[in-house]
């Protein structure tokens, strides 16, 4: 199904995330992962999910009300100066795994995850643009923003974990029901 009003549709979609804390931040290959909700076991019995999940693959940023934390570009940063990347590394391969394990404050070895160990980081709103952009307002000043950058490939897509899928390509949006 696609649909023309790519705001509505996104704002909609968005809307089940208004009150679930991020509660996982993970790599699936060059992809960015945040699951949001109660942290479960996967119904395959290999890993854990939230009850949503975000899964970007095109420009993000996770900003503070007066700086960016980090964002998808700092995958590509040594953690310091006499570091390399290391993308071997889940934990502290990069810059921005660095930077997300600072403010999640947690991270499971079994699954190579961060994990939100923190009061912080929940859902309090959503907001979406006409190209697939999407910004989301967490509790203690942080926002997670998306924002597409190409105009064809998939740029991201929220997940129901189980069920409904919506993807956001080239500023377009579809939804499996």
């Amino acid at each position: 199904m696609t649909r023309p009003d790519v705001r509505s549709l996104l704002q909609d979609s968005l809307a089940v995330l208004v009150g679930l804390q991020l509660s996982i931040a993970r790599n699936a290959a060059d992809m960015k992962v945040f699951h949001f909700g109660t942290i479960r076991p996967h119904a395959s019995s290999s890993g854990t999910v939230g009850s949503h999940a975000l899964h970007i693959q095109c420009a993000w940023r996770i900003v503070s009300e007066n700086a960016v934390i980090t964002g998808s570009a700092d995958r590509f940063s040594p953690r310091g100066e006499e570091a390399e990347v290391d993308d071997e590394d889940p934990q502290s391969g990069n810059l921005q795994q660095v930077r997300i394990g600072a403010l999640l404050k947690g991270y499971d070895s079994a699954t190579r995850s961060h994990i939100n160990a923190t009061d912080l980081l929940v859902v309090m709103s959503v907001t979406s643009d006409p190209f697939g952009g999407a910004d989301l307002l967490l509790s203690g000043g942080y926002r997670l923003q998306i924002f597409p950058n190409c105009s064809q490939d998939e740029d991201w897509r929220i997940i129901e974990v189980g069920g409904r899928h919506v993807v956001v390509e080239g500023g377009k949006v579809t939804a499996d029901e």
